[in-house]
């Protein structure tokens, strides 16, 4: 099963192998607001979801809620 970032079921990132992968990777976007519990901001979720169909490398990751990656 693969893991995305989502918000309002609006998928926003490329797709991780695992949801530990995703929530780094949110987290280095800056988008984790407590690394402790850890809680992302703004009610964004990670999810899962299907794989995506090409893969994507880390130059993907320039995404913020306000720039979904395409």
């Amino acid at each position: 099963m693969a893991y995305a970032l989502f918000k309002d079921r609006e998928k926003l990132s490329r797709t991780f192998v695992t949801k530990e992968e995703a929530l780094q990777k949110a987290d280095e976007a800056g988008l984790v607001e407590d690394r402790d519990k850890p809680v992302l901001e703004d009610d964004l979720k990670i999810e899962p979801c299907p794989p995506d169909p090409e893969p994507r490398s880390d130059e993907d990751l320039d995404w913020t809620p306000a720039k979904p990656a395409s």
